[in-house]
């Protein structure tokens, strides 16, 4: 366990915690994990291993009953997320000739666009996790998208071993948004197996989120914001031990 890393973590946050209401250093939805990294003096990755001395970060404002995003992971193929988006989006809100697909699957069946119908299935014996879509009648229309559970597992284990949950409570002065840390909770995985159950039992889903550039000079260009593992925060438990720290 990584004791002197959470404890130091602890600290951290309870000096944050004391300095009440700090301005938002990012607009928009990221605006309040952003402020809490710069606070601590974490400099913006895109890597694929933890945030803090092998300990993600998770930050949600205090309301919030919203996904939080696990990690990241496009199925297995090349640019198979633009395909889909080609073969089974919908038109843009603005730019009505280009296709975006924004949707969260679970193993449950939800219709998309009108037309379709996708869902997740777990494969034990081929270990994998399979995109179903089907037409509106019940037809397989393609099976062949798909994570290998191979591939799940580095990225679980390599991300989340160690969780720290933080809470904050937002406010807005002069259009500015500010925000103040509140709590933190520390979690340790559980296992590889208990993921894919959750998967399985759709309480953890995947999101497409591809859209377009409306603007600039990439307008009209796909802009894939990535595929998401997502959980609620009041299923952590399920996939988290808590750790008292």
């Amino acid at each position: 366990m990584r004791t002197k890393e959470l404890e130091n973590l602890k600290q951290e946050f309870l000096r944050i915690k004391n300095m009440g209401y700090v301005k938002s250093t990012r607009s928009g939805v990221t605006g309040v994990g952003k402020t809490f990294e710069d606070l601590l003096g974490k400099e913006e990755d895109t890597k694929g291993t933890p945030d803090y001395h092998g300990i993600e970060l998770k930050t949600k404002l205090g309301y919030s009953q919203s996904y939080t995003t696990l990690f990241n992971s496009t199925p297995e193929g090349e640019l198979e997320t633009q395909r889909l988006c080609k073969e089974y989006g919908y038109p843009d809100k603005i730019l009505r000739d280009k296709k975006v697909l924004n949707v969260s699957i679970t193993t449950t069946p939800i219709l998309v666009a009108n037309r379709y119908f996708f869902n997740l299935k777990v494969d034990y014996n081929m270990k994998k996790l399979i995109l179903i879509i089907k037409n509106k009648y019940g037809k397989i229309l393609e099976n062949k998208v798909y994570w290998s559970f191979g591939t799940l597992k580095e990225k679980l284990n390599t991300k989340l071993q160690y969780v720290a949950l933080i809470n904050a409570w937002p406010t807005t002065r002069n259009n500015v948004t500010y925000y103040k840390y509140y709590k933190i909770n520390f979690y340790k995985l559980k296992t590889f197996e208990k993921f894919i159950e959750l998967i399985d039992k759709g309480i953890i889903r995947i999101s497409l989120k591809i859209g377009v550039y409306r603007t600039g000079t990439k307008k009209g260009l796909y802009h894939d914001r990535g595929t998401s593992f997502e959980l609620k925060t009041f299923d952590f438990y399920q996939l988290f031990e808590h750790i008292y720290i």
